[in-house]
């Protein structure tokens, strides 16, 4: 029983390792693409969207920064179980070694006496020899034994030491990558900083557009429009596994009220996820469904909003689409597309269950690869 729970114990411990590396390569990816965003936009435009990908880049960095804090954790609940299993061994090794000289020392007693009292012609010396001859062959054995024991021993040190060199040696790692993350969150602070003096904001114009699509989904989810049953249980069952609506993308802001990105006393509310990606990139569905509308935003941007059953993703900031409404999408079919002098185009994703409005990183897989 103690074997099956270690065994589940470790499988656990791994998948969980596995599941913290993972993570750490999307943020890696992540920080990545967004770095060059930022070289991109090195020329004084878009002052509102570097801001946003400076506050996110912070977000991934601190993110990071605390799974590798708790690797090192880890790291250092393994430094002390092996260095106690280092004492043990070295405990168990010096009794092994006072074991072994005190059979040399009584071995070596034995033989002298028996060189000392041996006589050929008496019978009781001769048996009495004999019976020490044996003694000392089965001291000899058992010395034999514990030089196995003692070298058995000394080889599991050596591992030991070799295991305890390696997890600090991958601890140092650690320490060194946390401070050269924090080099990159001072760095990304005193950007942000600057800009924050001249940012110019355009919150009106979001507003109006998130009053325009929770309009048009109020309409779309009205008594008299029926969803079919069968593709509400096919969406709700992909929760956690939709793919991304752009590929290659990095979200720049996240669903829910949060501060101003200057005045701390405001705050704004995001009905979705903000990805920041190519401006070549095509949108795509996240999962069959019908169109149910498309709507026009201000600044000249369209809103796709596809229907599955009861729910309804919603692509917004398009410039161009190429769908229509009551068009039948499966997975990974384009919507739309940017037309943009910048390398990189801002648009905004969401569900929606009804008339209520869901967090879409919940739905959507957390490592974009698919």
């Amino acid at each position: 029983m103690k074997m099956k729970n270690s065994c589940l114990l470790l499988f656990l411990v791994l998948l969980f390792c596995n599941g913290v590396l993972r993570a750490q390569s999307t943020i890696a990816e992540q920080t990545a693409y967004l770095d060059s965003v930022l070289t991109d936009l090195s020329d004084g435009k878009n002052i509102d969207l570097k801001l946003s990908v400076l506050d996110e880049q912070l977000n991934l960095k601190n993110s990071l920064i605390s799974q590798l804090k708790f690797q090192i954790v880890q790291l250092d609940k393994d430094i002390y179980n092996n260095e106690l299993f280092f004492q043990r061994l070295n405990s168990q090794l010096d009794y092994e070694k006072e074991i072994y000289s005190s059979l040399v020392v009584t071995a070596s007693r034995l033989n002298t006496m028996m060189h000392q009292n041996f006589d050929i012609f008496s019978f009781d010396n001769l048996y009495k020899t004999y019976r020490q001859f044996l003694y000392v062959k089965w001291l000899t054995d058992y010395r034999q034994k514990k030089i196995k024991r003692i070298k058995a021993l000394k080889a599991e040190i050596a591992t030991v030491v070799e295991t305890l060199d390696s997890i600090k040696a991958e601890k140092n790692i650690l320490a060194s990558k946390i401070g050269i993350e924090q080099s990159f969150i001072k760095q990304y602070s005193q950007s942000r900083n600057l800009i924050v003096k001249d940012v110019a904001v355009h919150q009106k114009t979001e507003d109006v557009s998130r009053e325009i699509i929770k309009i048009s989904l109020d309409s779309l989810a009205a008594p008299e429009v029926v969803a079919t049953k069968d593709a509400t249980v096919l969406f709700q069952v992909q929760k956690g596994y939709l793919i991304w609506p752009v590929e290659k993308a990095a979200i720049i802001r996240y669903f829910g009220e949060s501060k101003h990105p200057v005045y701390d006393k405001i705050t704004v509310k995001n009905d979705g996820l903000d990805f920041c990606a190519p401006r070549d990139s095509k949108v795509r569905c996240v999962y069959n469904g019908v169109v149910a509308k498309i709507v026009r935003l201000p600044q000249d941007k369209f809103s796709v909003i596809v229907r599955h059953g009861d729910y309804y993703t919603v692509y917004s900031e398009l410039d161009h689409i190429v769908v229509s409404q009551g068009d039948q999408l499966e997975k990974k079919d384009i919507v739309g597309d940017f037309d943009t002098e910048e390398k990189h185009a801002v648009f905004n994703f969401q569900i929606w269950q009804g008339s209520k409005v869901l967090n879409p990183y919940d739905w959507l897989i957390k490592n974009n690869k698919k």
